[in-house]
């Protein structure tokens, strides 16, 4: 059951995100909130939906802006996916993940990591985080 509605959570998500409405927000659409500056630099989200058993959320990554080293230890699984553009992954590990737009990275619950943008436009980014 939790595989199947994970799957369905995820499509949904993909086709809401690519849909016209959520590239032209409106006064309805969750407002994106810049993050503290103790999360990193350059970010600013939204919380798309928000579940006992599955959250998402939208983060908007400004050229050069950076997530800290965090951990979600109140979830079960977490996928980061880059929308708009790619996205380095960087793990409690010596090397980084590169992500190309649509790639997703999938981690157990409490993973350590953060991400940056390297390039010069503003990366949108999915994360899904599953509790269940």
């Amino acid at each position: 059951m939790c595989r199947w509605l994970s799957a369905v959570v995820i499509f949904v998500a993909v086709l809401w995100f690519t849909s016209p409405v959520a590239q032209t927000p409106d006064a309805s659409f969750p407002p994106m909130r810049v993050l503290a500056p103790t999360s990193g630099t350059g970010l600013a989200n939204a919380e798309l939906l928000a579940r006992p058993e599955v959250r998402l959320i939208r983060v908007d990554v400004e050229p050069g802006g950076v997530r800290v080293l965090h951990t979600h230890a109140d979830v079960k699984y977490h996928l980061v996916v880059p929308i708009t553009g790619p996205l380095e992954v960087n793990l409690d590990t010596p090397n980084p993940v590169s992500l190309v737009p649509w790639q997703p990275h999938y981690m157990t619950g409490g993973t350590q990591h953060g991400f940056r943008n390297k390039g010069t436009s503003k990366v949108s980014v999915m994360e899904i985080f599953v509790r269940q």
